[in-house]
């Protein structure tokens, strides 16, 4: 479990947040990634007559690290007038992590959320830094009520859309996030560095790239 630190823009109250911390969608992130999967769970699959499902949400990362799926997910057709669930997978360098978008980032029924299976997932959406670039911009923050000083950073993503019964890729697409704005606030866990911050895709970036594999 990690704890989740919350480092604001000077002059703003901080505060200092104790919990799990997980990867929704938001504007930026911190550090150089913060132990990615955690390992999959190694009891992935059914019995032996069965075809393998995922057991957790993080299982699905093989379908974004090795392109493959699960034979026990269900199929994916895409004439299909229906929403196809996905699951989705973020990466900033060091493994997988499974994540649930905050409410309002897409539209119900696109992503799987906490209460659903991940038995459920047609495909999983795999969103990837892929590099990271300092602007030469540095943001007086602070933390715990000390100043700090952060450093940003822009980066590049890859965007897939994969089938998660198959491995199969439907959809790639390579970006950048920049911006030369200060955050006002942002979000660091103990393996981060605390004192850099990541511009990163945003949902509103590609909400629209996977709506045609996901929504009717």
């Amino acid at each position: 479990m990690q704890r989740a630190r919350v480092w604001v823009a000077a002059g703003v109250l901080g505060v200092v947040l104790c919990g799990c911390s997980s990867s929704t969608g938001s504007t930026g992130s911190t550090g150089s990634t913060g132990g990615g999967s955690g390992g999959s769970s190694s009891s992935a699959g059914a019995a032996a007559d069965e075809p393998e499902v995922p057991l957790t949400t993080q299982d699905l990362e093989r379908v974004c690290t090795d392109g493959l799926g699960f034979a026990g997910l269900p199929a994916y057709d895409r004439t299909k007038k229906t929403v196809h669930p996905a699951q989705l997978m973020n990466s900033t360098g060091d493994g997988w992590n499974s994540s649930v978008p905050l409410d309002g980032d897409f539209p119900k029924g696109w992503f799987l959320g906490y209460e659903d299976k991940p038995a459920q997932a047609e495909l999983v959406v795999c969103v990837e830094r892929t590099k990271a670039t300092a602007t030469g911009k540095v943001c007086d923050m602070e933390a715990d009520g000390k100043p700090l000083k952060i450093r940003t950073y822009n980066t590049s993503y890859r965007l897939r859309v994969v089938e998660a019964r198959t491995g199969k890729e439907q959809y790639a697409h390579s970006g950048k996030a920049e911006s030369d704005e200060c955050p006002a606030y942002i979000f660091t866990s103990d393996d981060e560095d605390a004192d850099k911050y990541y511009n990163e895709v945003r949902p509103e970036d590609y909400r629209g790239r996977v709506k045609p594999y996901i929504a009717p």
